[in-house]
């Protein structure tokens, strides 16, 4: 019978994809489990192993400083660790508290041993090197991919076709409607709510919550995922490479066909970042961050308060200040503990936008002339040096530069256009009073969000609460 009362087990895998696709964390935990160690016992990471900032690993190492563990229980080597360096670090650790490492699949490390030791880093540089083959060819297949403007696999609504993509018209389930013909309504429903939330519970309540075993072949169930397909250029006919690194991201022109043009592409790219911009996704609080207490200067909160009144129930909103409340943790900063009513508050943001509407709609009208980034100016510098020295070695280089430039001229042409396109609705809603009346408060938060630096609550001598407005333009 093992004593494992001072065992703990460690597994990971590198990316999310062979955790949610391939299931290999949960195969790495079930083999520990039945090894005979409990729950408590496993740690485990989604991460590359060659870091050495993953959480559980760091964990396992911490216990082991402390004198709490005497074995370490892996599926492999590599699970543990793919760096020399790394593990050299790791192993001294080990060392110096008498720590086995227990590999499941046969066997162990006595490092007490010259022959532990060795075998130890031997199986350390071979996990680094297949770390870095792995490496390798992934940058070599990203490149080969780039050259040729191949792209790698379908999204929803498409199909492959070789080394590229078209529309996918093969049927839906048994709608009768085309897996296009459901990729193009999940777009209608989002331009039209604005909610990635909503847009999913209409399409499961409309096609049923059982997912397709083929991932493409199934329309995105979670905000996240939906977010990602309407932010992926292929839609619109366009690819995208090494989409996460945003540094390096790469978006370029391709032959394939989309299903949408680019210009409905640019308008869920606004409507996706004005509900970022709704600060922080709350489109239910259109003064999300904004308001702050005019006695201490800290930010306020909305709460909702709860009264009863012969069976029926009241909600009413406000606004409290943070120094007032009572956190662990926390001392109270402000002892001016009055609510603010919350609508009474929207109703002067809204009173204080009306007053000075044609103020801001002339900001807004006003051609402002585009500011280009500094980046777009070296690049294109450096692309003109290097042509100049008629040097065919620099090729590769210069076309890689130029791709990033069409890359970084598109963004900013976006960017340009998603904002003249929202400063052209601002503008429709300043120039008509009575328009107001008619928002939501989804369809509030943005404008207040872009319009409005600060709301500042406080309190009058004789007791009525005011409401001053600092505006961003």
């Amino acid at each position: 019978m093992r004593d494992l009362s001072k065992a703990l087990g460690y597994c990971r895998v590198s990316t999310q994809r062979q955790h949610t696709e391939g299931h290999g964390l949960e195969r790495y935990i079930d083999r520990l489990k039945q090894y005979g160690l409990t729950e408590a016992q496993i740690y485990w990471d989604i991460e590359s192993g060659s870091s050495e900032k993953r959480e559980g690993y760091n964990k396992v190492l911490e216990k082991v400083r402390l004198g709490q563990v005497d074995q370490i229980i892996v599926p492999c080597f590599d699970r543990f660790t793919r760096s020399a360096l790394g593990w050299e670090v790791a192993r001294q650790e080990l060392q110096m508290s008498g720590v086995e490492l227990v590999f499941l699949d046969g066997g162990s490390l006595d490092l007490e041993t010259p022959e532990g030791l060795f075998t130890s880093r031997i199986l350390a540089a071979m996990a680094a090197q297949v770390r870095d083959k792995n490496r390798y060819n992934s940058i070599q297949g990203h490149r080969f991919f780039q050259e040729k403007r191949k792209i790698y696999q379908a999204i929803f609504g498409l199909k492959k076709d070789g080394d590229t993509v078209k529309p996918n018209l093969d049927p839906y389930k048994e709608t009768g409607l085309t897996v296009r013909d459901v990729a193009l309504e999940i777009i209608e429903l989002f331009l039209d709510t604005g909610n990635l939330s909503a847009t999913i519970e209409y399409l499961c309540n409309s096609y049923g919550y059982d997912r397709h075993r083929i991932k493409h072949l199934d329309f995105p169930r979670s905000p996240s995922s939906l977010k990602r397909w309407l932010e992926n250029p292929l839609i619109c006919g366009r690819i995208r490479y090494y989409a996460e690194e945003k540094d390096k991201t790469l978006i370029l022109d391709s032959d394939h066909e989309g299903i949408i043009d680019l210009e409905t592409f640019n308008q869920i790219s606004a409507l996706l970042e004005r509900n970022a911009a709704g600060r922080r996704h709350n489109q239910a609080n259109p003064l999300v961050s904004l308001c702050y207490c005019g006695h201490c200067g800290r930010r306020m909160r909305k709460i909702t308060l709860t009264r009863s009144d012969r069976n029926q129930r009241y909600h009413n909103e406000y606004l409290q200040c943070l120094g007032a409340k009572n956190r662990a943790g926390k001392e109270i900063i402000c002892d001016y503990k009055k609510f603010y009513r919350y609508e009474d508050a929207i109703a002067s943001v809204i009173k204080a936008l009306t007053t000075k509407a044609s103020a801001i709609a002339s900001d807004l009208d006003r051609d402002e002339e585009i500011q280009v980034p500094s980046e777009i100016i070296e690049l294109q510098k450096e692309i003109i040096k290097l042509k100049a020295l008629n040097d065919s070695d620099y090729q590769p280089v210069i076309v890689k530069k130029e791709q990033k430039l069409e890359t970084l001229i598109r963004g900013l042409e976006s960017n340009a256009e998603s904002t003249s396109r929202r400063y052209e609705e601002y503008l429709e809603v300043l120039q008509i009073r009575n328009s107001w009346d008619k928002l939501s408060r989804s369809e509030l938060t943005p404008i207040f969000q872009d319009l409005i630096a600060k709301v500042v609550c406080s309190t009058k001598a004789d007791g009525t609460h005011c409401f001053s407005v600092d505006f961003n333009t």
